[in-house]
């Protein structure tokens, strides 16, 4: 369930006794522009006026999915590390031309809410689709979010070891939920001995655990006029492997070529820029990263599994089926040394 608009007015009261933010400056008229509900969270867009200037702000109230004090913790949980995330990019990059951060303005961890000021510019995934923006804006962009996901692993500490067995434990649960609607017979079976054979090529039982964004995305990622980056939306912030983040971009890019084959050259070229933003020569063959992009393919068909209309059940089951062919030959060995040329 969204939360009410009278929860959205208790925040705005909230912040309005907040001496340190905006909304309590004498004189403060604070609008509501709009109001999206999403699956963890519902926000609203608002306008803060003073007499000395105007700031676009969005408050975002986190929502529990289930019932129960556990849930509650979780939220809690994802809260402050959403806020840290954002505050510690914020407090790095004040000064940097090539990526910026969001401004936190105000917690209130009682009302599970989070204000951050708006930044200007348009998402990532919008200038993949608009045939004006040259191809070397794209590479220094796609650069820019290698360089990123670099600097997010410095600024926010992390500690601990991410176990590959417990990856392939969270893979299979995966593979099963998709087995009868798109995998052949046999196929999570040989998906699993690839993830073994990965596993093998790392030649390690685990590798060290740093800060992910968790659900970076050509949305979640807004270019500004002078293609400075700044990444949103750390509701999911956590720890995982070094190419996690990499992995997602990358993966999401693969779809954006099953939309448009005639652009694979160009997109190509920005997974190269991103891999290399990250860390010169990266290869998309590294194991490490080819596995992250097997889970991400796996996760992908999993979250659209479980979308069930049953009076298209039989058309969309062959949308899958052929959404996880895109995926299978993303993943083939051939492919992957063609994308790491």
């Amino acid at each position: 369930m969204s939360p009410r608009r009278d929860q959205f007015a208790t925040v705005l009261n909230a912040l309005a006794r907040q001496t340190h933010t905006e909304f309590a400056e004498p004189g403060a008229v604070v609008e509501v522009l709009r109001q999206v509900d999403g699956r963890f969270s519902s926000v609203q867009r608002v306008r803060v006026a003073t007499p000395t200037r105007a700031v676009h702000a969005y408050t975002k109230i986190l929502k529990p999915r289930k019932p129960g004090p556990d849930e509650l913790a979780s939220l809690d949980r994802m809260l402050k590390r959403e806020y840290n995330a954002t505050a510690l990019l914020y407090e790095a990059l004040p000064q940097d031309a090539e990526i910026g951060a969001v401004r936190p303005i105000a917690i209130l961890p009682e009302l599970r809410a989070l204000v951050t000021e708006e930044v200007p510019g348009r998402p990532l995934g919008e200038l993949l689709e608009d045939g004006a923006v040259s191809e070397s804006t794209l590479r220094s962009v796609a650069h820019r979010v290698g360089r990123w996901a670099r600097v997010y692993q410095q600024v926010l500490p992390a500690s601990g070891r991410v176990v590959l067995a417990e990856r392939r434990d969270y893979l299979d649960a995966r593979l099963r939920l998709i087995e009868d609607r798109v995998l052949g017979s046999g196929e999570r079976a040989s998906w699993l001995a690839r993830f073994d054979a990965l596993t093998g090529e790392i030649g390690l039982p685990d590798v060290a655990a740093v800060a992910i964004h968790a659900d970076l995305g050509p949305m979640n990622i807004i270019v500004d006029d002078s293609g400075r980056i700044t990444v949103l939306d750390f509701t999911m912030a956590k720890t995982g492997t070094i190419y996690h983040d990499l992995g997602h971009v990358y993966f999401h890019l693969e779809l954006l070529a099953v939309r448009h084959p005639r652009q694979r050259e160009r997109i190509s070229a920005l997974q190269r820029a991103m891999l290399d933003g990250y860390r010169p020569g990266l290869s998309a063959a590294d194991p490490l990263f080819q596995l992250m992009l097997l889970q991400h393919a796996v996760c992908h068909l999993a979250l659209l599994a479980e979308r069930r209309v049953p009076m298209v059940d039989v058309a969309y089951r062959w949308y899958l089926r052929r959404r996880w062919q895109h995926c299978v030959a993303m993943l083939e060995p051939q492919s992957v040394a063609a994308g790491a040329a």
